[in-house]
């Protein structure tokens, strides 16, 4: 994460109102209070980050539903952080703000350059509330306001997804410790597992988009929970100190240095690396079912890839380690700058448009999926799941950044499957099974999310890791402790008692 600019907060210029413009129950009636234009931009974390064209139609769905003229700038993670403090500095914040990030929300928020406090709102925005559980409330509330709108989690249907055809290949059994992963990259790499006769695969692969090693980072649960958390002495934690991410380090080191990753792994963004992995070339990735569809669509739709993949339990290399990072509490948080809270009108037509697409209002389903916008249809799919056929949906297939109306909203318990075919086949099945196959793995439990600390030293933090992680893992530094010593001096420390302060209030127990 990027830190913030040296005075950030004198150079803004917009301080938050005290106060809601309006304290009126209910949302404007249709008619009257929705004649007048709004126009509001929204900046967030998208999937595709490119923009969309004249013809998008998910635009002119919100100018006829909401007279509401929508932009909307996508932006990769890595990114975020420094196109905000742009905009606030030059005294053009975005309306609306998304991020996957909570701590950036919290830094903005310090910054007084957000709305200080939804809860006066919170009665114009039933269904919002619905999806609210005490967990998530929690993980929006720093000093007992309510810091932004908590997204709904995501089904949790990432896992490790290996190559169950070259396991075969190869006479492999699934890794179930550290040591066997090891052994079977070695295998995927050097052993020509697609039997192609060309040295053109790799065992492991991440993407870093060249800010930190990417989603690799759930190997660290082979040794134990990352971040903070309760330890089995019942004391707070945290895996910088307690060793689990030097194991990791060096577990990253080996495959490095043994060339068993693919050589991008820390460049590349997550589109970049597609055309590899779905070309056939890695072993071993971190992704949710929908691997298989976009596997499909990749390759021809001919059903080759259906069953390449298998989803894999989290090897253990320590005696508390072998689950998966915890289930998030929630998906991102939704925030709405000091400027537009300013404004009644404004804020007026956001919280309705806000309430109105939340999941699962009919609105959901035209910005999520576009239904009732460009043409979508959704079908039960048994009685776990709902299909969705992409050839009712030429836009889509073709602005991609289509998909990034539905980054702010999106959660996969609405259990959609969605596919080119014009019904559910083998690779819909496929993928209903490998996401149930990761909903039933163990998790650790989730700590981080419920807690509030300082997001300055935090983020700090982060980047201070980021560096020595890079730097470790290709041989540059090696000094561990020394690193461990700065984390700590650095803030380190100080997050730690705030952390078992907040932790032993919540779960009441002795440190």
């Amino acid at each position: 994460m990027i830190t913030s600019c040296p005075g950030q907060e004198e150079q803004t210029g917009t301080s938050r109102p005290p106060n809601p413009p309006s304290t009126d129950t209910g949302h404007p009636a249709e008619g009257d209070s929705v004649r007048s234009t709004v126009k509001l931009n929204m900046m967030e974390n998208g999937w595709s980050n490119t923009p969309t064209d004249e013809a998008d139609p998910w635009r002119k769905w919100i100018k006829d539903r909401f007279n509401i003229e929508m932009t909307m700038d996508a932006v990769p993670p890595g990114e975020l952080e420094a196109k905000l403090l742009l905009r606030f500095s030059s005294s053009q914040p975005p309306d609306l703000i998304f991020s996957w990030d909570r701590n950036l929300i919290m830094k903005l928020h310090k910054q007084e350059v957000l709305l200080d406090d939804w809860t006066p709102y919170l009665s114009k925005l039933p269904h919002v509330m619905q999806t609210w559980n005490s967990q998530m409330r929690a993980h929006a509330t720093v000093e007992g306001r309510i810091i932004g709108l908590p997204k709904l989690p995501e089904a949790f249907t990432w896992a490790l997804m290996i190559r169950k055809d070259w396991l075969d290949e190869l006479q492999l059994s699934p890794p179930a410790t550290d040591i066997e992963l090891l052994e079977v990259l070695r295998k995927f790499t050097y052993g020509d597992p697609d039997q192609n006769g060309r040295d053109d695969t790799w065992g492991i692969s991440s993407a870093g988009s060249g800010s930190d090693v990417g989603e690799i980072s759930i190997l660290e649960s082979m040794y134990g929970p990352s971040g903070f958390h309760i330890g089995p002495n019942g004391t707070v934690q945290h895996s910088v100190v307690d060793g689990t991410h030097l194991k990791f380090l060096a577990f990253m080191r080996t495959i490095v240095k043994e060339k068993l990753i693919d050589p991008d792994w820390y460049t590349q963004s997550w589109e970049q690396r597609k055309p590899k992995l779905f070309g056939g070339h890695i072993g071993i990735v971190h992704y949710p079912g929908a691997i298989v569809q976009e596997g499909e669509r990749m390759n021809g739709a001919t059903g080759r890839t259906v069953n390449w993949w298998d989803a894999l339990q989290v090897p253990k290399g320590a005696e508390f380690g072998g689950r998966r990072p915890p289930a998030p509490i929630a998906g991102g948080l939704l925030a709405v700058s000091a400027q537009a809270a300013g404004d009644a009108e404004k804020m007026e037509r956001i919280l309705r448009f806000i309430d109105s697409t939340v999941y699962p209002t009919e609105g959901y389903w035209a910005l999520r999926w576009g239904v009732g916008v460009n043409g979508q249809k959704v079908s039960n799919f048994g009685r776990e799941a709902k299909f969705i056929s992409l050839k009712e949906d030429p836009y889509r297939q073709e602005v991609k950044g289509a998909n990034d109306w539905g980054t702010w909203v999106a959660t996969s318990q609405d259990r959609v499957l969605e596919s080119r075919r014009d019904s559910p086949g083998p690779a819909d099945i496929k993928q209903l099974e490998l996401d149930n196959k990761a909903m039933s793995m163990d998790s650790y439990t989730n700590y981080h999310e419920l807690l509030h600390l300082d997001p300055q030293i935090s983020s700090d933090l982060k980047k201070l890791t980021q560096e020595f992680d890079l730097k470790y893992i290709l041989g540059e530094d090696s000094d561990y402790e020394r690193f461990k010593q700065e984390w700590l001096e650095a803030g380190g420390r100080q997050l730690l008692e705030e952390a078992s302060s907040q932790l032993r209030e919540r779960f009441h127990f002795d440190n």
